[in-house]
């Protein structure tokens, strides 16, 4: 995992990957979200990807509007949230928006403020998905919680997609269990 504010970068093993870095430029956020929702597709193709917040789907236009309704003095915070694909997302198979979800919650119960986010999912332009997240932070942050950020990020980002992981893996072993019983039966009853 990476992790990069400030041109920082700390490896950790098996877990997901976060990168960070904000602005305070509400022209910059916005183009953040025009970035998120239309980066060209793996072949140079024109992709239009559906935006989401807590509330579910979003027009542009509603992100937008949580742009230039953001209190005076609000950061921007650029967010990637990528789970390892050999560890956590091996059959592309997690739901990235709840990830994404569950590290915006952490986040504000880390702040303790309300952060309202938009996120895009990017699963067409390399073989590792990831989610990206414009997040409106109300002031400047405390040097203490600044510096916890990465990790507040990391934590949850990748105890959700560990948790997740672990239940869609049992869900499929309780298949192939109930599989092989069958075809057991079928046997035994040629």
């Amino acid at each position: 995992m990476a992790l990069a504010i400030g041109g920082d970068r700390h490896k950790l093993a098996h877990v997901a990957v976060v990168t960070t870095n904000y602005t305070k430029s509400r022209g910059a956020a916005k183009a953040n979200i025009r970035y998120i929702q239309h980066r060209r597709g793996k072949e140079g193709a024109r992709v239009n990807r559906t935006l989401f917040g807590l509330d579910g789907a979003m027009g542009r236009n509603d992100a937008y509007h949580m742009i230039d309704s953001a209190d005076k003095g609000s950061v921007f915070y650029r967010i990637i949230i990528s789970p390892d694909p050999e560890k956590e997302d091996t059959r592309q198979d997690l739901r990235l928006r709840d990830v994404a979800e569950s590290t915006m919650l952490a986040l504000g119960n880390h702040i303790h403020q309300h952060i309202a986010w938009v996120g895009a999912l990017h699963a067409d332009h390399t073989g590792i998905r990831h989610v990206h997240v414009l997040a409106v932070v109300t002031g400047r942050l405390s040097f203490q919680d600044f510096r916890a950020l990465p990790q507040v990020l990391i934590q949850e980002a990748t105890q959700e997609s560990l948790t997740q992981r672990r239940h869609l893996d049992q869900a499929l072993e309780a298949k192939m269990q109930e599989r092989e019983g069958k075809e057991e039966e079928w046997e035994r009853e040629r």
